[in-house]
């Protein structure tokens, strides 16, 4: 996958003391320092969950302009110096997980409103039931509700909502210029 605008998001959350939260707080910036010098670079974002009277969950999101940059960035001995100094103060790490394609879902680069999304989604919902009950041979109550919201859910997330979120923003893009 070459350099596009679509960026990968990494995801990885700790749970650390509440103590600690300052000294991590701290080592996450010069961590957002460096890999600003890396190629495709977009941007970082931590969110603290609310905490309880012993721990707090840091959600911590690193986006690049694709996985090839990303992957550079992973294989830094910097980076892997510092993630280290950050992990020593954590209780517990999730895994690490990268995502491409939900640029369009991130804060800082929503291309379509709430409201858009929810008029897209319901139109989608619709469309796809009306369809499901023309194609789906006669079954039992529970088991078609079942298939046809499975089928829906996976159409929906995986193939259409992005495909007319997309189209949404071009045609948006056509008419404002």
């Amino acid at each position: 996958m070459g350099a596009r605008s679509s960026q990968v998001v990494t995801v990885v959350i700790r749970r650390l003391p509440v103590t600690a939260r300052p000294e991590v707080q701290a080592k996450m910036d010069r961590l957002r320092a460096a890999a600003r010098q890396y190629p495709g670079y977009q941007g970082a974002d931590d969110t603290y969950l609310p905490a309880t009277d012993t721990h707090v969950d840091l959600v911590t999101l690193f986006r690049f302009d694709c996985r090839k940059n990303l992957k550079r960035w992973e294989g830094a001995p910097e980076r892997k110096r510092l993630i280290a100094e950050v992990d020593r103060q954590c209780l517990e790490i999730s895994d690490r997980a990268a995502f491409d394609g939900l640029s369009l879902l991130l804060p800082d680069t929503v291309k379509v409103s709430k409201l858009e999304t929810v008029v897209v989604l319901i139109a989608l919902i619709l469309a796809l039931g009306w369809l499901a009950n023309m194609l789906l041979p006669p079954m039992a109550e529970p088991w078609r509700t079942v298939l046809t919201v499975a089928v829906n859910v996976c159409l929906i997330s995986y193939l259409f909502l992005p495909w007319s979120i997309r189209l949404l923003v071009a045609i948006r893009k056509r008419l404002l210029s």
